[in-house]
């Protein structure tokens, strides 16, 4: 079900925002906005099919616990949003699968626990990579969370207020993977969640190309430009030189 429901609300968001906005009841407004909740979740669904191929669980357990994470800070969002009387279908689906999800991988997540990390075996210059992705999917998953203010600062309009919070929701989980991988430093339990990662970080960047090549480029569009192009890069040498 994560990788079903990912899969199935970060595509749209990502590939067709406006007339996908449209459908379910939103305005449509900030896009870019909406491709970047999309890549996030595009992200998850990649690193949880081939985790689950593989089918054991340490390589996997950080991505599931980031799962974990968005699944509770989406169900929040849809909280907001219900509070505000704000709702729509897709508020209330997404909730609903928040549930669904959080329930279903808190009980895997438990009956995992005292997993115990192998020795250290990766480079201090990808220690300080991963550091960086960390601070900036924290940054990018609480920012949004207050919709109005992040939408004012970095150049849009905040009118789906919902849309920014789940974007936000998925960004976190990314924060919340990237500090057990701090923790554990163990290349077996780094890869998927780097797979995850430059999946979500060369979506992130095509979108802010795009952006820039259609003349939308706003502060977001030039700060994810940055960060997404050189995250992408630097994971993409991490994942060939398997953390050395």
């Amino acid at each position: 079900m994560p990788l079903v429901g990912s899969l199935a609300l970060g595509l749209p968001l990502y590939v067709f925002p406006r007339p996908f906005g449209r459908v379910v009841g939103l305005s449509g407004d900030d896009t870019f906005i909406y491709e970047l909740g999309g890549a996030a979740m595009v992200g998850y669904a990649v690193a949880l099919a081939v985790g689950v191929r593989r089918g054991l669980w340490s390589p996997i357990r950080f991505v599931v616990l980031a799962t974990y994470a968005f699944a509770g800070i989406a169900f929040l969002a849809g909280f907001v949003a219900i509070a505000s009387n704000q709702i729509n279908g897709l508020v209330v689906l997404v909730s609903l699968w928040a549930i669904v999800v959080a329930r279903t991988v808190g009980q895997i997540l438990v009956a995992h626990r005292g997993e115990v990390a192998g020795p250290r075996d990766v480079a201090t210059w990808v220690v300080i990579v991963l550091a960086l992705a960390t601070v900036s999917a924290a940054v990018f998953g609480l920012g949004p969370q207050l919709a109005g203010p992040f939408a004012s600062l970095t150049g849009y309009r905040g009118t789906d207020e919902y849309v920014y919070r789940l974007a936000g929701a998925a960004c976190f989980g990314y924060a919340v993977m990237g500090i057990q991988e701090l923790r554990s430093l163990h290349w077996d339990d780094m890869r998927f969640p780097n797979v995850m990662a430059l999946v979500f970080n060369g979506l992130a960047l095509l979108a802010s190309l795009f952006e820039i090549l259609a003349g939308r480029t706003t502060l977001l569009v030039i700060l994810v430009a940055l960060a997404a192009g050189f995250f992408t890069a630097a994971i993409a040498v991490i994942l060939l030189r398997r953390g050395r």
